[in-house]
């Protein structure tokens, strides 16, 4: 976790708007840290119905600009992965 949180920390200070950015990457980790999965290659790679069903509704929660930016940067999303246990 200790790396996912440096990546946290560095999208934040990046961001526009720190706080909405560290809502929102808080709020994928939770989302995914339980959320059942049945096509986990196809998420990992950002592609399938689950994918976009769940990046729509990130996207009506949050600017659509800052989940594309988050969700699209690989670090963060490898890492994230790899803490959700989606890896």
């Amino acid at each position: 976790m200790e790396v996912w949180y440096r990546i946290v920390r560095d999208l934040k200070d990046e961001s526009e708007n720190p706080y909405m950015t560290q809502n929102f990457v808080y709020d994928v980790y939770h989302e995914l840290k339980d959320k059942k999965i049945k096509d986990k290659g196809k998420f990992r790679q950002r592609m399938g119905a689950e994918f976009d069903h769940w990046s729509a509704g990130m996207s009506m929660k949050y600017p659509a600009n800052l989940v594309i930016e988050v969700i699209n940067d690989d670090t963060f999303w490898n890492q994230t992965m790899v803490v959700t246990k989606l890896s």
